[in-house]
């Protein structure tokens, strides 16, 4: 990430250097940067954690586990599973457009159930394969002889990050050792730049008047969840479950039951 600050520093420098000799004052557009590049980073972060707290959900589904605790806040929810330990989910209402672009597109990644009943990862709707050709399972491997499999021994999370030359999404399914685009660009369409000001009148005894400011540019947008769609409670004859629902459709349908 700090290559990516530094790329576009420079960048931005480059541009700006014709006009030091008229205003040398550009601590704004500094600021927009770090800004924009906190916000990218977090989205890095936050993807990543999303995608373990996917792989959680689809070994809660193969083991039937069950919901023990759910905690919300104004971050989101977390949630408690019986064997499976907690998992975070932010709320899942889409972020408004932030300035400059910040609002940053993110690749589709999710999880489909094979023919074979298991889940596997899949990149804009495709199965996500090694250098096999072998489909990435989202959750353990089942066991022998009736014995549940060790959790996450053929399963894989994938980790994303945004390339610092190219400023696109890459994924990886093998720990961080290769890193294979996703063709999704992360820094989106640049925001229009606000109207210029209109030029002062002239002042008295023959000064010029003061160009007028710049317009600024749009209030900064809040991102929202990427990953998961909606979070909802659901209570029926069959008892109290928590519907999950990502946003490439999957809907999981957990039961939970809280200790006494």
């Amino acid at each position: 990430m700090k290559a990516i600050k530094s790329i576009l520093l420079t960048a931005i420098l480059t541009l700006m250097a014709p006009a030091f000799t008229a205003c040398t004052d550009y601590q704004d557009e500094i600021d927009a940067l770090d800004y924009r590049i906190t916000v990218l980073e977090n989205l890095v972060n936050q993807m990543n954690l999303d995608l373990e707290s996917m792989q959680t959900i689809v070994e809660v589904m193969e083991t039937n586990d069950y919901i023990t605790n759910v905690t919300e806040n104004s971050e989101g929810y977390i949630i408690t599973f019986n064997k499976a330990g907690a998992i975070v989910i932010k709320d899942g209402t889409d972020g408004r457009d932030g300035r400059d672009g910040t609002d940053a597109q993110t690749p589709n990644i999710s999880v489909k159930q094979g023919e074979d009943g298991l889940w596997y990862w899949a990149l804009n709707g495709e199965w996500i394969t090694n250098t096999n050709g072998e489909k990435i399972r989202a959750n353990g491997k089942d066991g022998k002889d009736g014995r549940d499999g060790k959790d996450g021994k053929d399963a894989v999370s994938p980790q994303v990050r945004i390339n610092e030359e190219t400023s696109v999404w890459e994924i990886s399914v093998d720990g961080g050792v290769s890193w294979m685009t996703t063709g999704t660009s992360a820094t989106g369409k640049d925001g229009k730049d606000g109207a210029d000001g209109k030029d002062g009148k002239d002042g008295k005894d023959g000064a010029d008047g003061k160009d007028g400011a710049n317009g600024k540019d749009g209030a900064d947008g809040k991102n929202g969840n990427q990953f998961f769609s909606s979070i909802n409670y659901e209570v029926n004859e069959e008892g109290e479950f928590m519907v999950i629902v990502t946003k490439s459709g999957q809907t999981f349908r957990i039961p939970i039951y809280k200790n006494s």
